[in-house]
């Protein structure tokens, strides 16, 4: 649900963030407004969700695999009679379960892109053969790299982000909607600002053909060519996206504990999840 709603911006921040390399020497989408009229004029109101068919097939297991790894990393640091984590161990658990989820995932995402920015690949699966005509199965994973650093911290920062806003505000009983909303946004907020010049790497660095030698040669290439500005391209996209997206994933998850009939407080009693 959370995907479905934002999948516009999404596309937008993706398109904004790869145009330099799609269209060398000419920038199509030079605003959010702009970028969203375009697509419109071009793709028609279905091109706002071209690729989220992918999007959704990856985000059902991302988004489950990395709930239920974080829970279980958070077991796994948690001392004998200790109640709480420490904000150092909530990020390395936020860490480790970003990159499990993400490795798990990133052929998905790698389709997601391309169906984002090749309007000549026709579905799922006609993206799946032209990956595979292009380097065989380890294409799939072009970009991995840069895609777990991005990740990691992103996903760190966002859960510790959380937890610490959650067991302050509401340290005994479940935040309303109105609050929880407001934390996971505010995570999102917080965690992106931080890390969105990984993923304008990873993204390029998942696009056909080899652009870049590796991560740093990416970083530097782009504050080169295009400067600080380049490193940051769609990030008010982004932002649009993330405050909503985040808000409803830890709304959902939350919702979801409470129907499912999980206890509110984890980690030995202390509170959080």
């Amino acid at each position: 649900m959370a995907r479905t709603a934002v999948s516009p911006l999404d596309r937008v921040k993706i398109l904004m963030q790869t145009q330099h390399i799609s269209n060398p020497g000419e920038e199509k989408y030079t605003s959010v407004w702009q970028a969203l009229k375009r697509i419109c004029r071009e793709d028609g109101p279905l091109g706002y969700w071209r690729g989220n068919g992918a999007n959704c097939l990856r985000v059902i297991p991302y988004s489950g695999t990395q709930f239920m790894s974080y829970e279980q990393y958070k077991l796994y640091l948690l001392r004998p009679n200790e109640k709480q984590l420490t904000v150092e161990r909530r990020l390395l658990a936020g860490a480790c379960a970003g990159m499990t989820a993400t490795f798990v995932t990133h052929p998905l995402d790698l389709l997601r892109l391309r169906l984002a920015v090749q309007p000549e690949l026709k579905g799922v699966m006609d993206a799946a053969r032209s990956v595979l005509q292009e380097g065989g199965v380890q294409a799939f994973y072009k970009g991995l790299g840069p895609t777990l650093v991005s990740i990691a911290p992103f996903v760190a920062f966002n859960f510790a982000a959380y937890d610490t806003l959650k067991n302050h505000f509401f340290p005994e009983k479940r935040p309303g909607t109105i609050a929880t909303l407001s934390m996971g946004a505010a995570a999102g907020l917080v965690a992106q600002t931080i890390c969105y010049p990984l993923d304008t790497i990873r993204r390029r660095m998942q696009m056909k053909g080899k652009i870049y030698d590796n991560t740093w040669n990416a970083f530097i290439t782009i504050m080169r060519n295009e400067g600080a500005r380049g490193i940051y391209h769609g990030w008010v996209a982004n932002m649009l996206k993330v405050l909503p997206n985040n808000g409803i994933r830890f709304l959902a998850y939350e919702f979801m504990k409470t129907l499912l009939g999980l206890p509110h407080k984890s980690e030995g009693g202390g509170g959080g999840g």
